[in-house]
């Protein structure tokens, strides 16, 4: 309740009881993509698939991964299409990608990261209208400041972790609060004992 989402010692699981993993497992089902970091993917190795719940095809797994530090053991490189974003050229470690089974994008933007919205767009052009981020708060707080995310589907469990957890996005601190981003909410339920809020960014 307290809008963190892991320990600083990047402990996560569970937060959220089995219930609520369960609907966001729908929600992946409904999306044409899932888009995630390299640090969630080092530090939780997930495999971001659709599982416990029948879906006919897995979304495109896509990794903003600037550097190609993708390990090959890497989870999500198994098990469905997989779409590595990185701001480097780097062949040798393409290629170790791509003979996993990743394809490898180049999409650099001047300051050395993955160009977000080239990303995007790229996604569009392919068919995909729908990109659910489940990241860190580093891409979080990218997403948002370049006013990419349209929607935020957030489960908030039933304790406190405290002041010293990580937080969801990282966002710039304000001075007042004239800066803040107005949300409405569009859906609020309860799922299992923890709370899903679905809200739009205006």
């Amino acid at each position: 309740l307290d809008g963190k989402t892991a320990l600083n010692n990047g402990v996560s699981q569970w937060i959220t009881g089995p219930d609520a993993r369960r609907d966001g497992h729908r929600w992946r089902a409904r999306a044409c993509a899932i888009l995630t970091g390299i640090g969630t993917v080092r530090d939780d190795d997930p495999q971001l698939s659709v599982r416990d719940f029948d879906t006919p095809r897995q979304p495109l797994r896509v990794v903003v991964d600037s550097t190609l530090e993708t390990p090959l053991t890497a989870k999500v490189l198994h098990g469905g299409a997989v779409l590595v974003a990185a701001a480097v050229d780097d062949e040798k470690r393409a290629n170790s990608l791509r003979a996993a089974g990743a394809e490898v994008a180049v999409l650099p933007n001047p300051h050395g990261k993955v160009e977000l919205k080239a990303l995007l767009e790229e996604l569009g052009r392919r068919g995909i209208n729908e990109v659910h981020a489940e990241a860190g708060f580093k891409l979080n707080g990218s997403l948002l400041r370049e006013g990419l995310v349209d929607e935020l589907l957030l489960y908030l469990a039933p304790c406190l972790i405290g002041h010293d957890a990580s937080g969801l996005f990282n966002l710039p601190e304000l001075t007042t609060l004239d800066g803040k981003r107005r949300l409405q909410i569009r859906d609020l339920r309860q799922v299992g004992a923890d709370i899903r809020l679905i809200a739009r960014l205006l």
